[in-house]
């Protein structure tokens, strides 16, 4: 029945989701709206694919920005150098990244010293060498970039529109895939590397494929995800590409939301993406990096396993206090987009706020069966 309830919920959401547009054009919202849902959708798919090797395997990962930055060039290289149609490159996108870190694995997983900050190192290092690649070889970029041509979307979409839908429908296939992967043998495969990796091979776990499989999984949706962004950015530098922002970020979000389930990362995108887009757009980014930092602090030393875990204790009265600010800021002529980070900044409070502070109303957390008090 649980189940049954959460799929009906789940299948509401996505026709919600798939309803906005329309709403969107009906109310004579600004476009910005679906922008701003695209961006949440391009990072839920960016955090999920990071969180399926780093998160349920514990293999701590900076090859994030290699991932996503093989699947934005080989997408715009495709479109601009053969005129290929921007279906197929982006699939070539997702192609190349899957490549990448086909290639990685089979070097790094086959060497069992190379684990914890060495193996992040190892994919920090894939990505700087990818971004000197591509900035001195002519025909990828030779540091000029490359602009992509305007381009025509079916069923007379504008690219706002069609851009909101392909990056719904790439979030989704993403998050399918991390929660795929969270209930099935390959997960359970994969949290039992994460706790003692000699252990889960001695009883009998196929290491070295769960690995391989989970890093080809988030290399491919990463570049996927790369290289429909390609035609959201339009024109793409080597710098801004494989920048460490994208990887940071995403480990920002895991962090924040948890790492130990598939909707973690969700959650996360969500909290980092609503506070940094409002700080971000009056020109409070450098308010908002601090913010962001601060807020990783806290739930680190308060939430180590992210907020994920609290909302099972606190979750209808964080919800029910974020939707209450939320209401009060729309009530009093804020922005929806400035009322929804406020609802977003209250929620995130009563999740990190200590037991203590509620008088006993709120549950102690729970740890391996016993009542912890505070938090």
């Amino acid at each position: 029945m649980r189940r049954s309830r959460a799929g009906w919920a789940m299948g509401a959401a996505v026709a919600a989701l798939l309803a906005v547009p329309v709403a969107v054009h009906r109310l004579g919202l600004p476009a910005y709206y679906l922008v701003f849902l695209y961006f949440f959708f391009f990072w839920a798919a960016q955090a999920t694919s990071w969180n399926v090797i780093s998160g349920y395997a514990g293999y701590f990962s900076f090859g994030q920005g290699a991932f996503y930055g093989a699947g934005v060039y080989g997408a715009a290289v495709l479109i601009d150098r053969h005129g290929v149609p921007y279906g197929l490159a982006i699939l070539a996108g997702a192609a190349a990244s899957a490549a990448v870190a086909c290639g990685i694995g089979l070097v790094v997983f086959r060497l069992r010293q190379i684990r914890g900050p060495v193996f992040a190192l190892v994919t920090l290092a894939v990505a700087v060498a990818l971004h000197s690649l591509v900035n001195n070889v002519g025909y990828l970029d030779g540091g000029r970039g490359i602009p992509l041509p305007k381009l025509v979307y079916p069923f007379g979409l504008a690219d706002v529109q069609f851009l909101y839908y392909a990056g719904l429908l790439v979030g989704l296939v993403a998050v399918g895939i991390g929660w795929w992967t969270y209930r099935s043998r390959h997960g359970w495969g994969l949290r039992a590397i994460h706790d003692d990796e000699p252990v889960a091979e001695g009883l009998g776990v196929p290491t070295f494929a769960y690995k391989m499989a989970a890093l080809v999984l988030s290399g491919a949706v990463a570049g996927l995800s790369g290289g429909l962004h390609a035609l959201q950015v339009r024109y793409v530098t080597a710098d801004a590409v494989f920048s460490l922002r994208v990887p940071l970020l995403v480990i920002m979000m895991c962090v924040l939301g948890g790492r130990r389930h598939w909707l973690g990362p969700v959650l996360g995108a969500g909290v980092v993406h609503a506070i940094n887009d409002r700080l971000s757009g009056p020109g409070l980014g450098t308010v908002s990096e601090v913010l962001m930092g601060l807020l990783l602090m806290v739930v680190v030393a308060a939430l180590p396993e992210g907020i994920y875990g609290r909302l099972r204790e606190r979750g209808a009265v964080a919800g029910a206090v974020g939707l209450a600010a939320l209401g009060m800021a729309a009530a009093a002529g804020t922005g929806l987009l400035d009322a929804v980070a406020l609802g977003v900044g209250a929620f995130m409070v009563v999740l990190v706020a200590p037991a203590r502070l509620s008088g006993g109303r709120w549950p102690a957390r729970r740890q391996r069966g016993v009542e912890v008090t505070g938090g």
